[in-house]
């Protein structure tokens, strides 16, 4: 009996230390650490002006989960083809019922901060560095 007390315990705190996800008041941290992960993701909660506009516009009091998956790597080094997921639970639809809203885009992007020359036309790489 003492066994399964334990083990219920300990999965309760597991499942409290993974809902405590890391806050972030804007996207790039999660960009730059899912360009250096070795699964090519991040994630966190979304706080500050873009979260509060979300929350505003949605109308759901839920805070906004931020993904960042990798699509694509580039020759360049440290250049990556980014996914972002910005979701919300608890969205009210026109009928009522109550939904997850998500919004996806993507961006190309390398760990200095400027895009990855691949791709690029001559005319367009000199405009970018």
């Amino acid at each position: 009996m003492v066994k399964w007390k334990s083990i219920v315990i300990l999965a309760g705190m597991m499942l409290s230390v993974a809902s405590a996800a890391a806050e972030y008041s804007n996207i790039r941290p999660l960009l730059m650490h899912a360009i250096d992960a070795p699964d090519g993701k991040s994630a966190g909660m979304l706080i500050g002006p873009v979260a509060e506009k979300i929350v505003s516009t949605t109308g759901s009091s839920a805070p906004v989960r931020a993904e960042v998956t990798t699509i694509k790597s580039f020759e360049q080094e440290g250049c990556k083809r980014l996914n972002v997921r910005l979701s919300q639970a608890n969205v009210l639809t026109k009928d009522g019922k109550k939904m997850v809203l998500a919004m996806d885009y993507a961006i190309n992007l390398c760990r200095d901060g400027s895009p990855p020359i691949e791709g690029m036309g001559v005319e367009h790489a000199g405009k970018a560095l």
